[in-house]
């Protein structure tokens, strides 16, 4: 079957290690170890590393998942390699800003080892996603790669790392990013867990192995090819039918039942011709729909080729594009999209109201809008969430929307942002407007906001009136400007006032990204006293920042009380 979520992973990167270990004979039991990584490109060297221990999983105490899509933060790289060299402790400590990190034995171990000497300024940056480059460099320092007066690729010339990589390369430890020529490295590019556990594995010499199918892998009850109505068969099959449908059918409708599921083969294609409004819709409960490419649905505005409207629906490992609005609508209950390409739909990706516990995982979101039809200031671009409640947004790749690449707006409270690479969108990167509490942590933000390039919009981070805000651990580069907050008249909503307080942003690092700060378009300068505070973030570049309505240097920002323990490198 097609695996869409090959797209999302990054090119895979070998290393080799000082002491490799025996290749595994054994084989992986059915399914394998971890539930989440069935037929990825990487499972069989995942498989590998957990059976000698290197790695036991994502999800402790359970431990049944391994997260491949979720990007490697600098802690995580130290427990890496300390569990696969087994380093020896040490009773120093070594940096200033991991006294809180599970990884902070880890991280000063890898440095008594000579393997890391930190991120600048005596901090070692725990919970920054982890770069090719920075990985390149770890590597070679661990196992001492010889230099190499070789240039292996065209897009590393600016880097600091260029000479780790080309070492690297010259090792026969990694190709480049861009096959099958090659031509890249990629350094900038965060990697994945998934990623992480093949370049380990290959470096211990280790055999993958690849589990068989599970055991309880569903089985299909009814197989469809065209000139079936599906709209007709589902409403005539029981709850819980499992359908695998196959090759192209055309203007079909369906309305599932409870508990239905609808799998794709490799040549399975809704198209909707440009005149049927949905491919699934309803308030059915238990709904799968997995593997499919949809596309060519004339729904309404705001409304999805797939759109329903109640229920817990499951979109996953699907290709749905040049929709007329939205790609995947999943309103009310509790909603999973995951591993799918959301692409070229007129209006937007993804859109998910009125939900509680709903995940948005490993999607790759991109040239939504992009005939631009709609205004994006009203609803359009990568995504659009509202009034939800503990929605996690993780490992997504939203890249050429026009509109903002992922955006909250309107009573959105227990969200968490993570380990998103969020690039070239034309509004801001993600936006968090006129919500409440939420976490927005490890991800990487590049190159968006240059369409809105007034005031401090256009920022790779934007906390609109929204209060109760973390912002830890992104990266921030080359936007139009860093990460803000903003204070407009926008009222009240269901858990209090719209307003910027209580946010908290540190331990991030902004890079040729504009203004950092805050600013407000009412009277009362409420959000420079409501408790919104940078601490402990690093800057490079072409940055500045803005407070009490006016820009300012950096020692006159510290001068406000923010980033006492920062840094500002010009």
């Amino acid at each position: 079957m097609r695996n869409l979520t090959r797209l999302l992973l990054l090119v895979v990167v070998a290393a080799s290690m000082s002491a490799p270990v025996p290749a595994l004979a054994s084989a992986a039991d059915p399914g394998g170890t971890f539930t989440d990584d069935d037929g990825i490109v990487h499972e069989g060297y995942i498989e590998a590393l957990a059976a000698v221990g290197v790695t036991k999983g994502c999800n402790p105490p359970l431990n049944s998942k391994f997260c491949p899509q979720r990007s490697v933060t600098r802690g995580e790289m130290a427990a890496f390699l300390v569990r696969a060299l087994d380093l020896a402790g040490t009773s120093r400590d070594y940096f200033s800003d991991d006294n809180n990190s599970i990884f902070e034995d880890s991280i000063n171990r890898v440095a008594a080892a000579g393997i890391t000497s930190g991120c600048g300024n005596g901090k070692y940056c725990p919970h920054r996603a982890l770069t090719r480059g920075e990985m390149a460099s770890f590597l070679v320092r661990a196992y001492r790669y010889p230099g190499t007066s070789a240039d292996f690729f065209i897009d590393d010339g600016n880097s600091v790392h260029e000479g780790d990589i080309n070492a690297l390369a010259a090792s026969g430890i990694t190709k480049g990013c861009n096959p099958p020529t090659n031509t890249r490295f990629c350094p900038t590019r965060v990697l994945t867990r998934a990623e992480m556990a093949t370049l380990i594995a290959r470096a211990q010499k280790l055999t993958p192995r690849t589990p068989p199918p599970r055991h309880d892998n569903v089985d299909i009850d009814v197989h469809v090819h065209p000139g079936t109505d599906i709209g007709d068969l589902a409403k005539d099959s029981p709850k819980g039918t499992v359908f695998m449908i196959h090759g192209t059918h055309y203007n079909q409708t369906i309305k599932p039942r409870d508990g239905q599921q609808f799998i794709g083969a490799d040549d399975a294609v809704l198209d909707g011709k440009g005149r049927t409004d949905y491919a699934f819709d309803g308030s059915a409960d238990d709904v799968v729909i997995r593997n499919l490419e949809i596309r060519n649905y004339d729904s309404n505005k705001q409304r999805g080729a797939i759109d329903a409207d109640g229920g817990d629906w499951t979109v996953e490992g699907c290709d749905i594009h040049h929709n007329a609005a939205v790609g995947v609508r999943l309103s009310s209950g509790t909603p999973t999209v995951r591993f799918n390409r959301i692409h070229h739909n007129y209006q937007l990706g993804i859109n998910v109201p009125h939900s509680v516990n709903g995940l948005i995982e490993g999607n790759e979101i991109s040239y939504n809008n992009f005939e631009q039809d709609y205004n994006w200031g009203w609803e359009a671009g990568g995504s659009k969430f509202w009034s939800t409640t503990n929605l996690t947004v993780r490992g997504n790749w939203s890249h050429h929307n026009h509109g903002p690449g992922l955006w909250t707006d309107h009573d959105n409270i227990g969200l968490i942002y993570e380990n998103n690479l969020i690039e070239d969108n034309f509004a801001n990167g993600i936006f968090h407007e006129i919500g409440y509490d939420a976490i927005i942590r490890n991800n990487t933000i590049r190159r968006n906001g240059f369409g809105h390039d007034a005031w401090l919009w256009g920022a790779g981070i934007v906390i609109a009136s929204s209060q109760n805000v973390e912002v830890y651990g992104n990266l921030v580069e080359d936007n139009y400007n860093g990460i803000t907050m903003t204070q407009q008249n926008r009222g009240s909503g269901e858990y209090g006032p719209y307003v910027a307080r209580n946010n908290y942003v540190h331990d991030n690092v902004i890079i040729d990204s504009g203004l950092t700060g805050a600013a407000e378009d009412i009277a009362g300068n409420k959000i420079y006293d409501d408790n919104n505070r940078f601490e402990n973030n690093d800057y490079y570049g072409d940055v500045g920042w803005s407070w009490r309505a006016h820009t300012h240097s950096f020692s006159e920002w510290q001068d406000f009380g923010h980033d006492d323990t920062g840094s500002y490198t010009p």
